[in-house]
């Protein structure tokens, strides 16, 4: 696995993009205009030119230069701009999907959310054929058999048959993706979450939520962030100021203005001595300080850091 670092380009207000290895080595040197983490063993770099493509864990590009957009591949295929439109490209980089929608998301369950003109969305397979044909206002990744899917300013759920299984009554700004059985909803300002078939199973009652990883979900009350399972019991009262999902055991989290790591008991495995932690991936995760990033290690070493004012390398969101 690499991890993408950046370094201020001499002369200029722009950084160079290159590659550590998880001992903090650098494998690439820093070369390109921007880069990516890397999904499916294949990262996405971009030139000076605008055009990107991909190298391996080696260095070695092994799919030429010739798109737009850093892309990222899940179940083989890759969502990624030519000219104006976007596509989905092989790990040969060949065309699966012609390069013919304006907004592209992952594939997730064999599906892909996609919009042909920013405005209306539907999800397509892998074949480029419509599985839900594009007429919501947003729409969400498949998981569990189901896609969140909003009309009219109101959220529902859809099978990939398109059949609305749970109706339009959910509000904000999103409904969340099932993740171990549970999405997080809002309904009257207020946000709990559902099962599958749609019933509450931990009712309306917090300010915001996160979704469910490793057995817990974070919760707002009062302004501040604390823990529940899945089966709505606290396990960690709101106290925190910020507090991300959890990924192996570690979740970001920041109290008083420092940033560190914690446990799903909420104590400090890294202490709060950052001004921003990002979530871990596989080995490492980047924090800020200052005017400076580092990439540190899950027992809290320091394994790379940045020059001053280097662009932060924050890892991808992730629905």
């Amino acid at each position: 696995m690499l991890y993408p670092i950046s370094v201020p380009k001499q002369d200029s207000a722009d950084d160079l993009a290159g590659y550590i290895d998880e001992k903090g080595n650098v494998v690439v040197e820093p070369q390109y205009a921007a880069a990516g983490y890397f999904f499916e063993g294949l990262g996405s770099v971009c030139r000076e030119d605008g055009l990107s493509g991909f190298i391996d864990a080696r260095g070695e590009i092994v799919i030429p230069f010739a798109f737009r957009g850093l892309g990222q591949f899940h179940d083989g295929l890759c969502p990624i701009g030519q000219g104006v439109r976007l596509g989905y490209i092989r790990r040969t980089g060949e065309w699966q999907i012609a390069p013919r929608f304006a907004v592209g998301g992952r594939f997730s369950e064999g599906v892909a959310k996609v919009s042909p003109d920013g405005s209306a969305f539907g999800h397509i397979d892998s074949r480029g054929a419509w599985v839900i044909k594009p007429r919501y206002d947003q729409v969400g990744n498949f998981s569990s058999g189901l896609a969140a899917v909003c009309s009219e300013e109101r959220w529902g759920y859809v099978r990939r048959t398109g059949d609305l299984t749970i109706s339009f009554q959910f509000e904000g700004p999103r409904a969340q993706p099932f993740t171990e059985g549970l999405a997080g909803v809002c309904i009257a300002g207020r946000w709990g979450f559902i099962n599958t078939a749609g019933d509450w199973a931990i009712m309306p009652q917090f300010e915001d939520v996160r979704r469910f990883r490793e057995g817990c979900a974070p919760v707002q009350a009062n302004g501040k962030w604390g823990l529940i399972n899945t089966a709505g019991a606290e396990l960690v009262p709101p106290k925190f100021d910020k507090l991300d999902e959890f990924y192996g055991g570690m979740a970001a989290a920041c109290l008083e203005g420092k940033a560190g790591y914690v446990t799903p008991d909420g104590a400090w495995v890294i202490e709060p001595k950052y001004d921003h932690c990002y979530r871990f991936v596989h080995s490492l995760a980047v924090v800020k300080a200052g005017t400076i990033y580092a990439y540190i290690s899950r027992n809290g070493t320091t394994v790379w850091i940045s020059e001053p004012y280097a662009y932060s390398q924050a890892p991808p969101f992730r629905e």
